[in-house]
């Protein structure tokens, strides 16, 4: 609750910035995606990581909403005999001789005095928090329809954070690399036909559509696309289950195309696909441990052959 100096909050999401690239706390890369949009909710497509800046704000409302309820606290009492002295604390401006902490509280109400009405948090009954007053900060955004099936609390998280980074087109294909000079060529390095965009990468390649086919002829069906799963059912475990699919899926086509291009190495579509496999059968163990046969797992229909 203490007001941080601009400077401060500065570094520290810096910090926070680089070390979520990089792991370090210094800056050695480009940022993949933009912190405005990392540090949106993960409904809204971000990380659901809290923006520093803001959350200062929300913590120093808590502050401003003691004096707006006047708390029975001896700083409220000091603050109403030194500052304020009987004034309107919603209309109320700090002298040009108050100190720079007091200015500072004085601004922070001035953002978020619209959401208090006759003296009162209007929108949560239970009054001011600085979760809720961080959310009013923040705002609504629009949700993205594909977040619940990358955040699916079926999937591996380094394949949900890689399939984030490929929805925010945040991965380095080679078609942006060319476009940055880095690269000769744009071809794709698994199948070297087409120009190498994320789009082609997981539904267009040749590789992929081999690992493709062979995840069908082992579940017994077809999977359907991100497109679909959007608007189908998210309750029932087919459908998280197929969410595991596709977010292993893109991880595993990815990680493969990385190792083509750092380590000029393409291994066998079935290679990949054996590998992911094992991926998904871990994971589905993990999720329904010694339940082979009960009728909940049987919900999942074709796919008990993960077990297998």
């Amino acid at each position: 609750m203490f007001v941080i100096p601009n400077a401060t909050i500065k570094r520290v999401e810096a910090i926070c910035r680089n070390f979520l690239w990089d792991s370090s706390s210094e800056y050695h890369r480009v940022p993949l995606v933009g912190w405005d949009r990392v540090t949106l909710p993960k409904d809204a497509g971000g990380l659901g990581i809290k923006k520093a800046s803001i959350w200062n704000i929300a913590a120093v409302g808590k502050l401003v909403n003691w004096i707006y309820t006047k708390s029975d606290r001896l700083w409220i009492k000091w603050v109403d005999n030194v500052y304020l002295k009987g004034s309107n604390w919603h209309d109320y401006k700090p002298a040009n001789d108050a100190s720079w902490t007091w200015k500072s509280i004085c601004k922070v109400k001035e953002k978020i005095k619209d959401g208090f009405i006759d003296n009162l948090w209007y929108p949560h009954q239970k009054g001011y928090t600085i979760g809720n007053g961080y959310d009013w900060l923040l705002g609504t955004h629009a949700s993205q329809p594909w977040s619940v099936i990358v955040w699916n609390d079926w999937n591996i998280p380094k394949c949900s954070l890689n399939s984030w980074l490929i929805m925010q087109e945040g991965i380095n294909t080679k078609a942006k690399l060319f476009a940055y000079g880095v690269c000769t060529d744009d071809r794709c390095i698994l199948c070297e036909t087409q120009t190498e965009t994320s789009d082609h990468l997981f539904n267009y390649c040749d590789f992929g559509k081999q690992v493709h086919e062979l995840i069908e002829e082992w579940i017994g069906r077809s999977i359907p696309t991100i497109n679909e799963l959007m608007i189908t059912n998210r309750n029932n475990m087919k459908w998280k289950a197929m969410a595991l699919i596709q977010t292993t899926y893109r991880y595993c086509v990815w990680t493969q195309r990385n190792r083509a291009r750092h380590e000029l190495c393409v291994e066998r579509p079935v290679i990949v696909f054996e590998r992911m496999k094992k991926m998904i059968r871990s994971q589905v163990r993990r999720k329904y441990p010694n339940r082979d046969g009960r009728s909940d797992f049987d919900a999942v229909g074709s796919l008990m052959r993960f077990l297998n």
